[in-house]
């Protein structure tokens, strides 16, 4: 018998960590986008292993992208995506389990020898990441509630991270194709960052809102705001090297209200 997930539905762990990852920011490689991601989920669950794969459409193959918890020498580059449930979870655009390995193309290798990484290990949950109404990739990870006769919890929580990863994965693969971009207008900025930041919100509560329905009648508007004010916080301690009087006057608030929020937020001065 599986473990009850929301032990205390009004935390909303689910919710923060969908929500805090809606506002990485889509900068550098994709690898370092998806180490950040992965890096929010951990926070969250005891993650030890997890793999993006995307389709390359020139040669109609499954390509392992970015990696998290094993080095990309220790890793297979790719597969077919004409067997195996991570090709299946792909072309039906429906989450799935891998609970054999050795039947997986990507990972058949790796069980026969050494270098099969010891985090790697099923059952594993797959989900499929949708842009624009396509697939575009897949997200396999190690079992995230512990290991269970079935990952049901498991597949709806990552269904819906792929549904919030769809629209950056696409950023980036759009990126690949286009020129450099001239510099923004520096009068653009602080609009742009309002009608991003607007974006994003609006998807992810799009997004959550039939996943909280489901689980809790508890409103999201605190959590939300408390999400916000963290980054913000956190965000702004680093800028200044953590100097609470220079993070206070950056942020336009006295230094007790500052200190304030770091507490009830938990926030570390350092």
């Amino acid at each position: 018998m599986s473990t009850p997930v929301f032990a205390n539905p009004r935390s909303n762990p689910e919710l923060k960590c969908l929500f805090e990852i809606s506002l990485l920011p889509r900068q550098g490689q994709i690898q370092d986008y998806f180490l950040g991601v992965m890096g929010k989920v951990s926070e969250y669950f005891p993650i030890e292993y997890s793999a993006l794969i995307l389709h390359d459409s020139q040669k109609d193959f499954l390509t392992v992208e970015a990696l998290y918890g094993i080095r990309r020498e220790d890793h297979p580059s790719g597969c077919s995506r004409r067997s195996g449930v991570i090709s299946q979870v792909f072309e039906s655009s429906q989450p799935m389990v891998i609970q054999n390995l050795s039947q997986e193309p990507l990972y058949q290798e790796m069980g026969k020898g050494a270098k099969r990484g010891d985090k790697i290990h099923p059952p594993m949950a797959c989900a499929p990441i949708i842009a624009d109404k396509a697939p575009v990739g897949v997200l396999a990870i190690n079992s995230l509630y512990g290991p269970r006769e079935e990952l049901t919890e498991d597949l709806q929580f990552l269904s819906m991270l792929c549904m919030v990863l769809g629209p950056a994965i696409r950023d980036f693969q759009t990126r690949r194709l286009e020129p450099l971009a001239k510099p923004e207008h520096p009068k653009l900025k602080f609009s742009l960052l309002e009608e991003s930041l607007e974006a994003q919100i609006k998807g992810v509560l799009d997004k959550v809102a039939p996943y909280v329905e489901t689980r809790t009648h508890t409103g999201i508007f605190d959590d939300i705001i408390a999400v916000v004010e963290k980054m913000l916080i956190k965000s702004a301690l680093a800028k200044v090297d953590y100097v609470q009087v220079a993070a206070a006057q950056l942020l336009g608030i006295n230094r007790n209200t500052l200190r304030k929020k770091m507490k009830d937020l938990k926030i570390k001065s350092r």
